[in-house]
């Protein structure tokens, strides 16, 4: 029990009190205030590991209520073997020019009007980053360190997708071509009828979903084909002991609807975004995105990702950096790329792809997006593309990974919002409203 408590307040209301009480925010070191990050002593982290070596338990790993999230989501390479995502080049400057007023920035949703602070200090986040015009206009850390990793979960998604439009850019890969024209263990299955656009979208209309089955149970049920890919890629236990291969589930697939009418979240589109990626330039993913992005933006350190039995790294959820490289990534999508690297990664075509080439009516069609986005904006006109969750129609992105953790980046006002957390509700309303604050300068 003295575990599961310390676990919990780790990422809980308790873990702020300090900052609840002074209501300041002292400079401390080139940081701002921040508790120290928690410390676990040998017996604690057994605990954790003797939890997670129960195969059953191994389904909880995307469950931020579980204690013991909060622990594992900034020490994955405990319990997955990892590639790495080498850095390069000298360290790229990010001066501070804090802004205080954005801690006073009213968020009101649910009926409910709060403050950026009060939300910060009554939900599990554990740092927050916001850049704007290539300086830090805030930044906070809670049970994370400055130098600490934490994983992405789905926010890494944009990761494959930055890089493939890169690779349409470059004229080496075409979205409008079928996703087995680019992987043959896919040829002959109804992947021959999903389009590479199709699955950058979500909108493959394939059955096997993350969110959408009828019964809403495929990361619980072990006879769900969605169930069952991650478990042959080794996120989920093969609790049927079926022994499942990724290529034979994704075969398995059948046709529900057709393509490009829905946005249907699911991970196994990323995951063959992923290998059209490594299939087209040949090696693996964490070096194509070392060597196409991570060593070019003067990142502060080396970032992991999970790998697959199969040898596959996945982006698609488990890539763990620190806050401020994840901002730096943000911000190759905008005006400051300047201020961290020598060349522009994303070109203009690509962006503008992002930012203007999706349809409403994809968005508008699926569960997902009307249930997560749409409830809590009901008055934003919103697309999803190439990964990306949400665009606005002023073409700001943002992209959330499970339990809330997640970027937000605003080109037009040149802007990257970056966070972590163990659970903190609807970060998109608070993420739009900060950029909005710009507007009335």
């Amino acid at each position: 029990m003295k575990l599961l408590r310390k676990l919990f307040l780790a990422g809980s209301v308790a873990a702020v009190g300090a900052f609840a009480a002074s209501g300041s925010f002292a400079q401390e070191g080139p940081f701002e205030e921040r508790e120290t990050p928690s410390e676990y002593s040998m017996e604690e982290i057994r605990e954790i590991h003797d939890f997670y070596s129960v195969p059953a338990n191994r389904t909880s790993l995307l469950d931020p209520s579980k204690p013991q999230s909060a622990f594992v989501w900034q020490n994955m390479t405990r319990f997955f073997p990892t590639a790495e995502v080498a850095r390069g080049g000298s360290i790229s400057n990010l001066p501070r020019n804090l802004d205080p007023t954005l801690w006073t920035i009213p968020v009101t949703q649910n009926g409910e009007t709060s403050t950026v602070q009060e939300r910060f200090e009554s939900t599990a986040y554990n740092a927050m980053i916001v850049i704007k015009g290539g300086s830090i206009a805030l930044e906070r850390y809670r049970s994370l360190g400055p130098s600490d990793k934490h994983v992405w979960f789905s926010s890494g998604k944009v990761v494959s997708s930055t890089l493939l439009a890169i690779l349409e850019a470059e004229g080496k890969v075409d979205v409008t071509q079928p996703v087995s024209s680019y992987l043959d263990e896919l040829q002959g299955s109804v992947w021959d009828t999903v389009t590479v656009e199709q699955a950058l979208d979500m909108a493959s209309g394939l059955d096997g979903t993350e969110h959408d089955e009828p019964s809403r149970d495929s990361r619980s049920n072990p006879q769900q084909i969605w169930f069952k890919w991650a478990a042959s890629i080794g996120i989920f236990p093969d609790l049927l002991n079926e022994k499942p291969e990724p290529w034979a589930v994704l075969r398995s697939m059948e046709r529900r609807k057709p393509g490009h009418t829905a946005f249907e979240y699911n991970s196994i589109n990323t995951f063959v975004v992923e290998r059209i990626v490594e299939r087209i330039e040949g090696k693996p993913l964490n070096k194509v995105f070392s060597e196409r992005v991570w060593s070019k933006i003067g990142a502060e350190h080396g970032s992991n990702v999970v790998v697959s039995p199969q040898g596959y790294p996945l982006f698609l959820g488990f890539h763990s950096a620190t806050l401020r490289d994840m901002a730096r990534f943000g911000m190759i999508f905008t005006p400051s790329w300047e201020q961290i690297s020598e060349e522009q990664i994303i070109p203009e075509q690509s962006l503008a792809t992002i930012q203007f080439g999706g349809r409403r009516e994809i968005f508008a069609g699926g569960n997902f997006s009307r249930e997560s986005y749409a409830a809590v904006m009901p008055d934003e006109v919103m697309t999803n593309r190439y990964q990306w969750d949400v665009v606005f129609e002023d073409g700001d992105m943002y992209k959330q990974g499970v339990a809330g953790q997640g970027l937000y980046v605003s080109p037009s006002r040149d802007l990257v919002a970056a966070w972590y957390c163990t659970g903190c509700g609807d970060p998109i309303v608070m993420a739009r409203e900060i950029a909005r604050k710009f507007d009335t300068e």
